[in-house]
């Protein structure tokens, strides 16, 4: 063939002739406009804010409500309810428990003063049942109200460290120890001077002495952690928990003094006493001990130091009227002489000072 001479003409195909393209096939994409609606969107993958909200780490005990829940109002509100859970608990403890009486042991006279049954026992066990029930109304206040951990109150790992709490009351058992020492020593150098020979009991016996000690024995514990949880939990993490995440500003001052835990730690202490019937140097003796106890929760980072000593104080404070025959006098509370501040001084500072090295031995978490 010439190659001069054309060939035969091709085939007509489908992109011979300009304008006479295919559209292009539509593109799965995700924009509804464009290209076609959007796939739904799985509901389990959808984020949820969760409702209980931990204290960020590095946060130490006293700023534990300190969340990215905290408000202003939130302390406050759960103050209020705190104290309504108490109130509504403790007149039902009371209520069931002379319900339950009169079933089992039938109808009794009124006892007077502010004795609610005839026995001395009975009315110290619903007294411990009643200061009991406030550990749990703190955590349900945290919980509803500042939407944190039920137990962040009782530690910065949010749970009671039960090994610490066990290894705190070694010291607590030599604070006893040497506190009945230092009352001997300091009343022999200075003898009290209203010493009017005061009957100081005997032995009752073990047939008398064992139901009131098994109730000492398994209520104090839960009223002396109870009252921790109120006065060197709640109140404590409540105050801090008005100290501002940045202290710089105005008012700077006032705002690192917020940030410390030192107002919460006055506080709770004040409340503490105000709370007991002690008058004079036994009151003060009493805001000595609360101030020591609320510098060692936050020092540790929990209230386990506080609960060993107190629970093992007030069972001391309770075993030996018990065994005396002078169980009667239990809520007698009032003043003491100054020795008894000028003994108990060095005690403390001995069981402040174990706890803390004690402490650094075991490398108790300070912080969340």
């Amino acid at each position: 063939m010439d190659p001069q001479q054309p060939g035969p003409p091709s085939q007509p195909g489908p992109y011979s002739q300009p304008g006479q393209y295919p559209p292009p096939p539509p593109h799965p994409g995700p924009y509804p406009d464009q290209w076609g609606a959007p796939p739904p969107y799985p509901a389990q993958y959808a984020y949820r804010e969760p409702r209980v909200v931990p204290a960020p780490p590095g946060t130490p005990f006293h700023r534990l409500a300190r969340t990215p829940k905290h408000a202003w109002w939130r302390p406050v509100v759960g103050t209020l309810l705190l104290g309504a859970f108490v109130l509504f608990l403790t007149t039902g403890v009371v209520v069931a428990w002379t319900i339950a009486h009169r079933v089992i042991a039938g109808p009794f006279p009124t006892p007077s003063g502010t004795d609610i049954f005839p026995s001395d026992t009975e009315n110290l066990a619903v007294t411990l049942v009643m200061l009991g029930i406030l550990t749990p109304c703190v955590g349900l206040a945290a919980w509803i109200v500042q939407r944190r951990p039920f137990w962040s109150v009782a530690s910065v790992l949010n749970r009671i460290r039960w090994r610490w709490l066990l290894l705190c009351c070694v010291p607590a058992l030599g604070y006893l120890v040497l506190s009945y020492g230092m009352s001997l020593l300091v009343d022999a150098i200075f003898p009290p001077g209203d010493a009017t020979g005061t009957d100081d009991g005997s032995w009752v016996g073990f047939g008398a002495f064992l139901v009131p000690a098994l109730v000492i024995l398994f209520l104090v514990p839960f009223q002396s952690a109870a009252e921790e949880f109120m006065f060197r939990g709640w109140l404590i993490q409540a105050v801090g928990a008005y100290g501002p995440d940045n202290p710089d500003g105005k008012n700077r001052w006032l705002r690192t003094v917020f940030r410390s835990p030192w107002p919460g730690i006055v506080i709770g202490g004040a409340a503490f006493v105000s709370a007991h019937g002690y008058t004079g140097w036994a009151m003060a003796d009493v805001f000595l001990f609360a101030i020591t106890v609320g510098w060692l929760t936050v020092r540790t980072g929990g209230l386990e130091a506080g609960i060993a000593l107190h629970a093992l104080n007030n069972l001391l404070a309770f075993m030996l009227p018990a065994a005396t025959g002078q169980l009667s006098g239990w809520d007698q509370q009032g003043g003491a002489p100054w020795t008894l501040l000028v003994s108990d001084i060095p005690c403390l500072a001995f069981y402040a000072f174990a706890i803390t090295w004690l402490a650094r031995r075991q490398q108790v978490a300070r912080v969340s």
